[in-house]
């Protein structure tokens, strides 16, 4: 059991503190949103890797995504209670990558929520990388611990993001179990309680064959999943490069004022667009590659753009995301 206390650091913010003022998670920070919603943003070094939200809904308590390891989830199951002052009712998944999903089994009470397909997902996909993780997560951790002896800064850089990532994956292994979602929707789902209602809101064909979004209209914020990345590499290869700019005009239209990410920090309106260029930039560098014959070890070698070179998350995920639309437009053509 997860003990944790907060203080009210500012009309804003609450920040989540243990003994001492230090601060109680490694794994996570929370923001105040609004009265009642919060976001529970990934510290560097922690094993949560993705964000999450605490949404008190009036006589219920709504969790959106669990994150990476039982253990941030422990965190997150601990800061639901003492924000709302009730254990979770719902966990929502928002898509089946394992740093959503992993921390499900850490909410007993609750009823784990999904798509349809995202649970199927889960079901297959999910258990895969898990078998995956089981058999590799050593020598992957291996590699991360010589490659931190390098002075390379890229690969310091490289170490710094994916070193906690191993280092939560292994630790959690012996415990963890692969919780699938209770309840399936397709198309939206709605919640009406007595403090607010939220919508989720699936969507397909952007950053995995279905993403689900959750919307509060009354607090105009929307929490994305990993249909958004601020200041950072979003991943590409699982998804549909073209759906995702429509997906991304469609949340806009929702006219949210904040966009909580699937990994970097509480964004606004111009970090979706951003988002949107990212994309288009890409495809039009990989298309630029085929357009003049050239192979998928050229469009590998893109450099990043400028204008997205301080954004995290660029080795691995801009080769990985420029070899991938050049095969896709590859088969195309």
């Amino acid at each position: 059991m997860c003990v944790l206390t907060f203080d009210e650091s500012s009309e804003g913010t609450k920040s989540l503190s243990g003994e001492a003022g230090s601060a109680f998670s490694k794994h996570f920070h929370v923001e105040r949103l609004a009265n009642g919603v919060y976001a529970a943003i990934h510290v560097d070094g922690g094993w949560a890797i993705g964000n999450a939200g605490i949404v008190d809904l009036g006589e219920r308590t709504l969790v959106f995504d669990t994150g990476l390891t039982p253990q941030a989830a422990c965190d997150l199951h601990s800061a639901a209670e003492v924000l709302t002052g009730r254990v979770p009712n719902y966990v929502v998944n928002s898509h089946y990558h394992n740093d959503h999903i992993r921390g499900n089994q850490v909410f007993p009470e609750a009823v784990v929520v999904s798509t349809l397909r995202t649970r199927e997902l889960i079901a297959t996909k999910g258990k895969t990388e898990l078998e995956a993780d089981r058999k590799d997560a050593p020598e992957r951790l291996a590699a991360m611990r010589t490659l931190a002896q390098s002075e390379d800064p890229e690969n310091q850089r490289l170490v710094a993001l994916f070193l906690p990532y191993w280092q939560g994956i292994l630790a959690s292994l012996p415990d963890i179990q692969l919780r699938l979602p209770e309840l399936a929707f397709e198309g939206q789902l709605t919640f009406h309680g007595t403090a607010r209602t939220a919508h989720l809101v699936e969507v397909g064909g952007g950053h995995t064959k279905s993403d689900c979004v959750l919307f509060l209209p009354h607090d105009k914020a929307l929490f994305c999943g990993d249909l958004l990345f601020v200041r950072c590499h979003p991943y590409l290869g699982d998804g549909d490069p073209q759906a995702w700019l429509s997906v991304l005009d469609r949340l806009e239209s929702l006219v949210p004022e904040v966009y909580v990410p699937g990994h970097g920090p509480v964004g606004e309106r111009e970090d979706l667009r951003k988002m949107q260029l990212y994309i288009r930039t890409l495809m039009q560098r990989a298309e630029e590659v085929v357009a003049r014959g050239g192979t998928e070890e050229d469009a590998a070698g893109q450099p990043v753009c400028e204008l997205f070179a301080d954004w995290i998350l660029g080795q691995p995920f801009h080769e990985a995301n420029m070899r991938f639309l050049y095969s896709r437009l590859a088969r195309e053509g």
